[in-house]
């Protein structure tokens, strides 16, 4: 069986029920959220709360973010399927971005189980726009993970991207290309992108996940914020 197609939580290692706990926060506040986009996912997706990018421009699209550190992708369907998503509001669009963080699964393994969060997000809202930004590259120097998130890219970016292999799964479903132009002809990631080689500086959430918010307006129909 495919790890990441099997929803579970995280094993509570320092056992202070942060995680769960977060979980129940977002439930309840899906209950009585007014928001009409949702982002969900790992430490990259919580961070961005933080960023310019989020209180200059993403915050104006009525967002809600539910991103938690450290998870993988079959925590986020967990989530998912344990209310997170049983939002009181309509739902427009969902940006989903999970997947560095199963550095022990394959490229496939990642694929198939964003396919299943695919999947039950549009069991749960219907046929909501979803986004999908491409995994970052880590680390300064080139490594292994950084060639398993590019196959994971591959494989997404020939998924949704294709004509051929549009199906109901497919459908409204977007890539969003942003790992792009971020490691150098060096083939070097610059701190000032990202500070720790994995997460992104204030400039780099500006410089990465513009790219996400042009799209989103462009899909809602609402003109971006210079």
């Amino acid at each position: 069986m495919n790890p990441c197609a099997i929803p579970r939580p995280p094993e509570d290692v320092v056992g202070d029920g942060r995680w769960i706990s977060m979980h129940n926060r977002f439930v309840q506040e899906a209950k009585i959220s007014e928001s009409e986009v949702v982002l969900i996912g790992d430490s990259i997706i919580q961070q961005m709360q933080f960023s310019t990018l989020w209180t200059e421009k993403m915050s104006s699209l009525h967002c809600v973010n539910f991103g938690i550190g450290g998870d993988r992708v079959e925590n986020v369907l967990w989530r998912i399927k344990n209310g997170e998503f049983d939002f009181h509001s309509k739902i427009k669009a969902v940006v989903l971005f999970v997947g560095t963080n199963n550095t022990d699964c394959t490229p496939h393994e990642i694929f198939e189980g964003i396919l299943e969060i695919i999947k039950e997000i549009k069991h749960i809202l219907g046929n909501v726009i979803i986004l999908i930004p491409t995994l970052l590259p880590r680390g300064q120097f080139p490594n292994a993970y950084r060639e398993r998130n590019d196959h994971v890219n591959t494989l997404l970016i020939d998924k949704f991207s294709n004509e051929a292999n549009k199906d109901e799964v497919t459908e409204n479903v977007y890539v969003v290309k942003i790992h792009e132009n971020i490691v150098g002809k060096d083939q070097t990631i610059s701190h000032h992108v990202m500070h720790d080689y994995l997460h992104l500086t204030n400039n780099g959430y500006t410089k990465v996940f513009e790219k996400v918010y042009q799209e989103l307006c462009m899909l809602l129909k609402i003109k971006p914020l210079k």
